[in-house]
């Protein structure tokens, strides 16, 4: 290569690098330009959502309190709509379950519920699962059958956001469509659908045992029927819980013993007793944890027996209902504590009185 050649190669080489840091330059002082006008749009929408909530926030409270009138409170919240809804269901939230309803009337002034029913139908999913959320707090009803048929979204979180804002509805039709909609597996979206169905208070008692009572029922909507009546301390449902501590399912057993023990019905003590041997440690650590919840004194000596369960958490649970059970129990676990002829029941006997600062020398008398 001569020298010609090297100087036109050097000069080539020079121009392409001054031109690819033009072009850096260029795009970096573009990025900056980007950034900063992000930067000042997001101020400037921070101030102005400050601004409002600062004149908008006291007149609302002042028409919750009485000293506003509606047109008023609507008058200021019209200045800035979007910003009205977010501030509207943050006092919503903050008024909780009953004083939330005195927000609804400043809700139907704007056109909210045709918007978040729009929502609904969103290809975005997180767009649909806002519409469901928002649309709890609003008080009207036309929102319903949106609400129903959003049950059906392919997305969980949107269906569950459908249950809460039926239940704040008080929609007690939506209790069947929601048990179906929500038939998954997993422990804790089972605990949140019954948690949700447990808000519609007494109202979903009815639908609750046509859910108990049909032999078709499928195992999970069934699990979840029996906890929400527990938690509702439905009466009514006893008969049918009684019935369902036989059942095939150790989940419905469990969660029947537990719905039992916490309605509290003393009818339901004997046959709660007589589960104590069933195959299922679960089963058994619910019996030993309903016996001391219900007082059941007359089956100390059955918790004593728990006491020597294979399982730990059977043994724990029999003698924690023991201490609470008062003297009797109290006598018992004391004397399980040194004569008990197993010695894991002597061991958790031991703990539970530490636990509760009962301090007991052990005599190891027995092997």
């Amino acid at each position: 290569m001569n020298l010609l050649s090297m100087n036109l190669l050097s000069m080539n080489l020079l121009d392409t690098v001054i031109y690819i840091s033009v072009v850096l330059t260029i795009l970096s002082i573009l990025l900056l330009l980007i950034i900063v006008g992000v930067h000042l749009f997001a101020d400037r929408h921070a101030r102005r959502e400050a601004d409002f909530r600062k004149k908008a926030e006291p007149v609302v409270k002042n028409y919750l309190a009485g000293s506003a009138s509606m047109e008023e409170s609507v008058a200021e919240l019209k200045k800035d709509s979007k910003n009205a809804l977010k501030l509207l269901i943050e006092l919503s939230e903050a008024l909780g379950a009953e004083g939330h309803k005195r927000l609804h009337p400043l809700f139907a002034a704007f056109p909210f519920v045709q918007q978040e029913l729009a929502a609904l139908k969103n290809r975005h999913w997180n767009v649909r699962l806002r519409g469901a959320e928002r649309l709890g707090y609003m008080g009207d009803e036309s929102a319903i059958p949106g609400l129903l048929e959003a049950l059906k979204d392919e997305t969980l979180a949107v269906r569950l956001a459908s249950a809460q804002s039926l239940a704040n509805l008080e929609c007690a039709d939506a209790v069947n469509p929601i048990l179906i909609a929500l038939d998954v597996p997993g422990e804790m979206p089972r605990r949140r659908v019954a948690e949700v169905l447990s808000e519609f208070g007494p109202r979903a008692i009815d639908p609750i045992l046509n859910v108990l009572n049909k032999p078709e029922t499928p195992d999970t909507e069934l699990t979840i029927a029996v906890r929400v009546s527990g938690m509702l301390h439905a009466d009514s449902a006893v008969p049918r819980l009684l019935e369902l501590l036989r059942h095939q399912l150790v989940d419905v057993r469990v969660t029947s013993v537990r719905a039992l023990s916490s309605i509290g019905a003393p009818s339901a003590i004997l046959p709660i007793s007589q589960l104590a041997e069933d195959p299922a440690w679960e089963v058994r650590n619910s019996v030993m944890h309903a016996l001391g919840h219900m007082r059941a004194a007359e089956h100390v000596p059955l918790l004593v027996q728990g006491l020597a369960d294979i399982a730990w958490w059977v043994r724990y649970s029999a003698a924690q209902a023991l201490y609470q059970l008062g003297d009797a129990g109290m006598k018992a676990l004391k004397n399980a504590a040194e004569h008990h002829v197993d010695r894991y029941a002597r061991d958790i006997s031991r703990q539970i009185l530490q636990e509760h600062g009962i301090h007991q020398t052990a005599r190891e008398v027995l092997p």
